[in-house]
């Protein structure tokens, strides 16, 4: 099995953050750092995503405000998939 190269860091918390940071960890038989790092790459993912979500509706304000790419939104797929197959 591989182990994870994990890097020290430091993060600054409030006292209550701490104390229901400390008491969730427990309940969940985790240790903080396990806890933190599942919550900063899940909203690592969301973030991605969320830029993800913004990109693609960019494009698609692009695409259908560009009367030359939309055109092509009325090929029938069949045409194109069937392509070199004869």
């Amino acid at each position: 099995m591989k182990k994870e190269i994990l890097v020290r860091t430091q993060v600054l918390l409030e006292p209550e953050q701490l104390k229901a940071l400390a008491q969730l960890a427990e309940e969940q038989g985790r240790s903080m750092s396990a806890l933190l790092r599942e919550w900063v790459a899940t909203g690592l993912h969301a973030q991605r995503q969320k830029q993800l979500a913004e990109a693609a509706l960019l494009l698609s304000e692009a695409y259908y405000s560009d009367g030359d790419l939309v055109g092509y939104s009325k090929l029938d797929g069949e045409d194109f998939f069937m392509q070199g197959q004869s």
